[in-house]
Parts: C-alpha cells; sequence; structure tokens
C-alpha cells in the first residue's frame, strides 16, 4: 500500500521542486553593452553589473519570471529612476559621483543587489570578491 503525502506539504514539495528546475544554471537576458555604453573601463566591472544589477537598473534588463515575485524587482521601474546603467552615458559628472557613491554604500551595506531579489535569482548575487571590485570601481579614490 502508497502512503500518501498530505495535500499542504505536497504543494509545498511541488513549488520547491519548481523553482529548484528554475536554478540560477540558466541565464538572464542582459543587454549586450559595446564599448561606447560600457559603463566602465574595467571589464570586469562591466560583467559584474551586467550579471547583477542590470536587471533592475536598466532598460534593457529582465529578470527569470520567478523574479517577479520579488518585491524588490516589482519596484524596478523606480530603481531605474535612481540609477539607469542603460542612460550611463548621459550622466553628467555630478550625477555619476553621486550614482557611484550611492553604489559603494549600498555594496558595502549588503542592500543591493537586494536580498529578497538574490534569494529568488541566484546569478545576481555577488561574491566577496565581485564586492570588492565594485567598491574598488565605485570609492572616490580609483
Amino acid at each position: 500500500m502508497m502512503s500518501r503525502i498530505p495535500l499542504p506539504i505536497g504543494c509545498l514539495l511541488a513549488l520547491a521542486l519548481l523553482i529548484a528546475g528554475c536554478s540560477s544554471s540558466q541565464s538572464s537576458a542582459t543587454p549586450a553593452t559595446s564599448s561606447t555604453n560600457e559603463v566602465s573601463a574595467d571589464s570586469q566591472v562591466n560583467a559584474i553589473l551586467e550579471q547583477s544589477c542590470y536587471q533592475c537598473h536598466s532598460t534593457g534588463g529582465s529578470a527569470p519570471w520567478y523574479a517577479a515575485v520579488s518585491p524588490t524587482y516589482l519596484a524596478a521601474n523606480s530603481a531605474r529612476g535612481v540609477l539607469n546603467f542603460s542612460d550611463w552615458q548621459t550622466y553628467d559628472a555630478q550625477k555619476k559621483a553621486e550614482a557611484l557613491k550611492n553604489i559603494e554604500q549600498s555594496v558595502n551595506a549588503g542592500s543591493m543587489p537586494p536580498g529578497d531579489y538574490t534569494a529568488l535569482d541566484h546569478s545576481a548575487r555577488l561574491t566577496d570578491d565581485q564586492k570588492q571590485a565594485l567598491v574598488k570601481w565605485a570609492s572616490p579614490a580609483h
């Protein structure tokens, strides 16, 4: 005789399997950049920004479907209003300096990328080395 899994537990298991099946091994769409649209002269920094920031901070960003349940991602349009890497080349020196200061502070504080977003989109998580690279790039002393 087969044992049955209670319905609520079965639903949770199905949801967990669905989320696991949509792991970060799938690539999310990120905009291609050309040398004229690059934010940094450092290709490593550009790659980090594309992988972890462009989904919310670029007009071409597109996160995986499951990330759309993140409250932070739902506010992505407002995130683009604060910082939009698609418009980086149009920023004047003061606006770039303010954006870099905010990036440095946010990455140091661990508030960017937001935890509720990276819990769903693991590919947006920053390693310690990536955090250091972004902070070094964004710091006024670089």
